[in-house]
């Protein structure tokens, strides 16, 4: 059943990496474009009336600065593509897996133990006795004895680890980005997915392979922008893809409108960044987080 449902979904990562495909070829065309318009920019180094010639040269500078904008916005585009397909993938394989679960027949509990053999005629228990006992098979010292309860030890309470300070926070993340680790929402590293909500489960010291975007408000809280500090997050908490996490650094300029960050995205792997606050523009709603409910 789950195989049959499932099956229709197939077609979708394979249609999402294609497009990437696409793009990224329409990218390099745009490149190509380009350069041929810089070449063209070389050529207005020939005479022409000054008017003219800052005229062309303003023109070009602003169709190559166009076409970087169209290449980077391509090849992000791509990239995205990429992480929704394999996203859709894993969704399907849960899918999949949740609706053969459903379709398996339940099972009845099994039977509570009987009391009585059979052949064995049935009796009744002392009423001058109320607790647990146990039946001894037929045969030589058959009946019912009572059975003395052992006593059972406290359970111990768990020990929880203290959470990280910030300055941990932040040379946990600097390790990944010194070490360059490539973005990947399957692969591991240290038993952590290599994705941006990995590396803040790293970061923060939870248990792997990490929580996700989703996931992460219920072991953080939500805190006003004049309250960062080093070891917080900034975060998207729209699931798959389309959500996205990174770490506080601390503030780039005094008016708080820029602030250095580490990030794993699907461009740059694990980096260090300054980023305009909340976070760049296209890419969702930004909120700040500090660990600890």
């Amino acid at each position: 059943m789950g195989t049959a449902v499932t099956a229709g979904f197939t077609a979708t990562p394979g249609a999402l990496v294609a497009l990437a495909g696409r793009l990224r070829a329409v990218a390099g065309e745009m490149w190509a474009l380009r350069e041929r318009v810089a070449a063209v920019d070389v050529a207005t180094s020939r005479p022409l009336a000054p008017q003219t010639f800052e005229a062309v040269r303003a023109r070009l500078r602003e169709a190559v600065e166009t076409l970087d904008r169209a290449e980077r916005t391509g090849v992000d585009l791509a990239g995205r593509l990429v992480e929704n397909a394999r996203a859709y993938a894993e969704v399907d394989e849960v899918a999949a897996t949740r609706l053969l679960d459903l379709a398996a027949p339940a099972t009845a509990p099994p039977p509570a133990a009987a009391s009585v053999r059979v052949a064995e005629p049935p009796f009744a228990l002392p009423e001058a006795y109320d607790g647990p006992v146990t039946v001894r098979p037929i045969g030589r010292g058959a009946g019912i004895a009572r059975v003395t309860p052992v006593a059972s030890a406290p359970p111990v309470a768990p020990v929880t680890p203290a959470a990280p300070d910030g300055d941990e926070i932040v040379a946990r993340a600097k390790r990944w980005a010194d070490l360059r680790l490539g973005y990947s929402m399957s692969g591991l590293h240290d038993g952590y997915r290599t994705d941006c909500s990995g590396l803040v489960s790293m970061a923060w010291g939870l248990s792997p392979p990490g929580l996700t975007t989703v996931t992460l408000p219920e072991v953080s809280h939500p805190i006003g922008r004049d309250d960062l500090r080093p070891g917080d997050i900034l975060l998207n908490p729209a699931p798959g893809a389309a959500g996205h996490t990174l770490i506080f650094a601390g503030w780039a300029d005094a008016a708080h409108t820029t602030y250095f960050a580490y990030e794993e995205s699907a461009s740059k792997g694990a980096h260090h960044a300054t980023v305009p606050y909340p976070y760049w523009p296209g890419h969702g709603t930004f909120r700040p987080y500090r660990l600890g409910t």
